[in-house]
């Protein structure tokens, strides 16, 4: 189980802020970095169509 952060010792709680700062930091420049590529990237939507079956088709 969790401790709360309000039951930490001073320097308990720097150490936690350090952590958060760095995990928060990694995630949001993974974020960034997909968002950078998805942006960048000149990908066209593809829809692929397929005629439904004869025994389907209207006559």
């Amino acid at each position: 189980m969790q401790k709360p952060i309000y039951g930490l010792s001073a320097a308990e709680r720097r150490v936690v802020r350090k952590w958060r700062l760095a995990v928060f930091g990694f995630y949001g420049s993974l974020l960034a970095i997909i968002a950078l590529s998805a942006a960048v990237s000149d990908r066209g939507v593809v829809v692929a169509r397929v005629d439904p079956p004869p025994q389907l088709q209207q006559k």
